[in-house]
Parts: C-alpha cells; structure tokens; sequence
C-alpha cells in the first residue's frame, strides 16, 4: 500500500511549522492582492496601472477561455446523453464482472432528499446485481439509524446489497465526509472484496452527495470508460455537477450564483488538463486501497483524493481526472427564506473556497514527489494555486482597482500615457461582456424546463436578473472566499458544514436534451 506523504523536515513540529507558514504566506498573498489598489496607488502608482492592465487581459484570456470551453462541453453533453453506453459496456469483453460501489455520505439530510437520491440511483440501466450501495451515516447523527431502516425497508433488493454505515468519532480525525469515506470504503472493501471475494480490480467507487441526481445511464458510461482505457489505475472520473435540481424554487440571485457554477463545472469538463475532482467522481476500488484511502483530517476530501492519487502514482504514469458529459444534477444551496438562502450560500461557497487549505498539501508533495516528472508537478500545483488566490481577489481588482487610483493618485492617473493605459484596460473589460452573456445562454439552455407555466414577463426577468451579476460575485463569490482565506491565515480553522437541504421536489429531475421540446435543439 502507497502513502503519498509530504515533505518531512526531521521532525512532526518542524513539518507542521513549515505548513503552518504556507498557510500563512496563502492568506497573506490573497490580501496583499485583496489591498493592492489602496498601497499600490499610493507607493507605486505606474506599476500599479500596468499590472491592472496585464490583470485585466489575463481575465478576458480567462473569461474566453472558459466561454469556448462551456461551448464544447454544452455540445459533448448533449452528445452523451444520446450515446448507447449500455450497448458500449456490451461490447467490452468481461463486462458483466465490473462491480459499483456507490458510496453516499450523509449526515442529518432528510430522508426525502436520499429517497430521490436513491430513486434516481436504482433507475440506472445498468445491472442492478452488480451495483452494491453504502449509505455513509454518522454515529453521532440523532435519528440516523431510524431514518436508515426506513431507507433499507423501502429500497432493499433494488441493488445488489444496500449497507449501512455509522462512522464513529475518533480521535485524530475531523468530522466530515472525508474520515466517513475513510471509514465506510474500507468497510465496504471488507464485506465485498474480503468475504464475497470480487476481485479488487473489478470494483469502481462512485463517491455520491446526498443530492446528487446521477443521470440514467451514468454507471454504463462510466463502466464503458473504465474498461476501454488501459491505464485505469492512474484515472478518476468526473462527471458534469450542476446545481439545477431545484433552481425554480430559490431566488434569483441564487440562480446566477447556481448557473455560474454550473456552467464552470462543464467548462472544467472540457479543460481537462487542470481538471480535479469536485463532489461526485469515481475511482477504482483499487487504486483507493493502494493509495490508503481518504485521509481523515481534511475538509475538501474530493481535491485532496486526486492529489494524494497524483503524488502517490504519477511517477508511473500521470494520474488525470477523465470527464463523463453526462449531469448530475445536484441542490443548489437553499433555505425556508430569502435570506436563510443567500446565507447557505455563502457558507456553501465559503466551504468550497476553504479547498486553499490544501495549497500547503500540494506545494508539499510537488516538493516531495521527485519521482514525478517535474512538469506535471509544476503544472498542477501552478493551476491549484491560481484558482484559489484568483477567486476571492479578482473581483475587487477587476471593479474597486479602477475607481480607487484615480482618487489615490489623481497627479498621476491622468498623464496621457496613463490615460491611454487606463481605457485600455476598460476594453479589455468590456470585451469580456460577450463571454458573459454566452455563459447566461448556455445556463439557459441547462435549466430543466419549468414544472409548471410561467407568466410571460418570468423570461425577461431571468434575462434581466444577469444585470446583477456583479452583485453575486461580490457577495456570493468573493467574500466566502476572503472569509475563507482570512480564516486560514488567523489559524482558525473551519470545520465540515452540511448544506441545509429542503425535502426534494420530485418534479425536478435530470432534463432529458435529446428528444421533444425538453430538447436544447427544440427550445
């Protein structure tokens, strides 16, 4: 069994200092940016300018980027929704022996929203004999092992076996979903692999939210994918997360916020040289056995699984994340209110933004890894760090930048040079409003149809919702994550928060667009 490990330092306190001070430099370095307008103004006006410019083209570099990437993963999802998985699974050699084991993680959710989990889960066409369940409960969680018996009496002999697990708590691990799957995967391992005795290399874990709404022909997909690529062992499998389930019931800044993140996890999908596991993915049973399973004092368990795969593995073979383009509709963040939803948000965004707490992770292990060729370690590293020091200060830098130089130092601004310079940059931003409005159509185009009709005017008013865009990136974007950071920095440390979940609407499901007037060809 590999252990990938970070980079040791003589001793625990040694290594634990050093990434204490990662942590340390990451919020530092996000609020030096954070404050660049204000010191940089007023220490060094023209440096200032023309890193506003050269960051202004590297957001339109990104905003294109991203919009072309939507685009072709919009195209390649429609397409996979109308491909025969099945029939390409059939035509494998020995694929009836590949076993799935769906792992589903769930604490205090209520039993309706794992009902249409499970629905969704048992309405898949591949073998139901072949499809083994775990729902993941917590010890501690008060009612879980009622709310358990109801879930086992109703959906018993839909699967193959449906388990259950109560993972305890135990010292030196951090409540969450990482120590559940530590503890529930290696417990499935044993009463799979050790006592049916399937074979190891035949199993694929599929790491399911309690939301998630896997599309019909999910596990066909993955299972003709995990069977046609040789080097199974170095891959993990991602499929299109969007946050649709139930989009007509929370309010519009919500739906933004909900398609803005939808349509960046397609295009994500489509640049699949930087993409990392969020959520929902799969991975063989046996590369998680080697590897050592989830760790189990981390928050963001998905990023940390792939780099702790990439660190351990990729000195044999690079280890990448393959996309699958079919959805798995999930429960935007919600609550029994207005602002009971924008506070989930904010603390479901918040938890996400917390994956900066990893950045010590991996500039660890791309120092430790020296068997992984220098390029990929570089790589990786290089695009997990921007992403995360990107996030909570490219709003301020893209807006507050242009409005505060020119009050810190009026003398300066306006010399011809750096008047040119200034609307240069104010170009720059407005040829990225085109991507914007490409990124509202393509959420358009994903949204399940209505479950029942609209007044006339509800179109235009999701059209005009977009005007207010800058308003949830400040609040629903970037302030998680300053939040986030400055938590890292002062060394207080978050711990796992479920996102409140409402009882599920079973009239929202995964939209079928291959046929009919669900269609994105007939809309």
């Amino acid at each position: 069994m590999i252990e990938a490990r970070a980079v040791r330092y003589g001793s625990v306190g040694v290594e634990r200092r050093f990434r204490r001070e990662l942590e340390v430099l990451t919020g530092v370095l996000t609020w030096a940016l954070l404050t660049a307008p204000i010191w940089g103004a007023l220490l060094a006006p023209a440096q200032l300018i023309v890193f506003l410019l050269v960051f202004n083209a590297y957001w339109l570099y990104k905003s294109a980027s991203m919009t072309l990437a939507a685009l072709i993963g919009y195209r390649r999802l429609i397409d996979g929704q109308r491909r025969n998985w099945l029939g390409a699974c059939r035509a494998q050699p020995g694929w009836q022996r590949i076993q799935h084991l769906v792992v589903i993680p769930t604490y205090r959710e209520p039993p309706e929203v794992l009902e249409v989990m499970l629905d969704h889960l048992a309405g898949q066409d591949f073998p139901r004999e072949n499809t083994w369940v775990v729902l993941a409960f917590e010890e501690r969680d008060e009612g879980a092992r009622e709310r358990a018996a109801r879930l086992v009496e109703q959906f018993e002999g839909r699967f193959a076996r449906l388990w259950v697990t109560y993972h305890p708590d135990r010292e030196g691990e951090l409540r969450g979903k990482s120590s559940n799957l530590a503890y529930s995967v290696r417990w499935a391992k044993r009463e799979l692999v050790d006592e049916l005795h399937v074979d190891l290399q035949d199993v694929v874990v599929t790491v399911c939210d309690a939301d998630s709404r896997l599309h019909t022909r999910y596990l066909s997909a993955l299972t003709a994918q995990f069977l046609a690529h040789p080097l199974r062992r170095y891959r993990i499998w991602q499929p299109a997360l969007m946050f649709y389930s139930n989009v007509w019931r929370i309010p519009a800044l919500a739906q933004i916020s909900a398609g803005l993140y939808s349509v960046w996890q397609l295009s994500r999908l489509a640049a699949r040289y930087k993409l990392v596991t969020q959520s929902t993915y799969s991975l063989g049973l046996a590369t998680a056995d080697e590897v050592g399973y989830w760790d189990v004092d981390v928050i963001p368990e998905d990023s940390r699984m792939f780099f702790k795969v990439f660190f351990a593995l990729s000195h044999e073979e690079e280890v990448r994340v393959e996309p699958i383009f079919l959805p798995v509709m999930a429960d935007a963040a919600e609550g029994s209110d207005f602002w009971k939803t924008m506070a989930n948000h904010y603390r479901q965004t918040r938890r996400w933004a917390w994956g900066a707490s990893d950045i010590p992770y991996v500039v660890e292990g791309s120092l430790a890894a020296t068997g992984v060729p220098l390029w990929p370690r570089l790589r990786r590293a290089g695009f997990y760090v921007e992403e995360h020091i990107v996030w909570p200060t490219h709003w301020f830098l893209l807006t507050l930048a242009a409005k505060l130089v020119p009050f810190l130092a009026p003398a300066f601004v306006y010399t011809p040079t750096m008047v040119w310079m200034t609307e240069l940059s104010a170009s720059l931003l407005m040829a990225c409003l085109p991507c914007l409005a490409t990124i509202a159509w393509i959420d358009h185009r994903l949204r399940p149809a209505r479950p029942e009709p609209a007044a006339w005017w509800s179109g235009l008013v999701g059209v005009a919702s977009w005007i207010l865009t800058p308003v949830v990136g400040l609040v629903l974007t970037a302030l998680p994550a300053v939040d986030a950071h400055t938590r890292l920095l002062l060394g207080r440390y978050m711990h796992y928060q479920v996102t409140e979940k409402l009882p599920a609407d079973r009239r929202y499901g995964i939209p079928t667009w291959t046929d009919g007037a669900s269609s994105p060809e007939a809309a």
